[in-house]
């Protein structure tokens, strides 16, 4: 597996999806910089843009989960 860099504007369009399994749907920019700033979300900024960690993102959503009641 390789553990790329994804873009705030590839995120905010196509989500983060590994071998066909939607990890993180879509999120807009602007929510994207909400999360950043709580630093809720790992982020890198290289050469003034900003880029996320795959492993990063996938951490994040585990974090994200909750247990529904039945």
């Amino acid at each position: 597996m390789v553990d790329r860099k994804i873009s705030n504007t590839e995120l905010a369009i196509k989500g983060l999806v590994i071998n066909g399994v939607e990890i993180l749907p879509p999120i807009a920019e602007k929510a994207q910089a909400q999360k950043r700033t709580k630093r809720e979300i790992k982020y890198y900024k290289l050469f003034g843009r900003i880029y996320y960690q795959e492993s990063d993102l996938i951490e994040f959503a585990e974090k994200s989960k909750t247990n529904a009641l039945a």
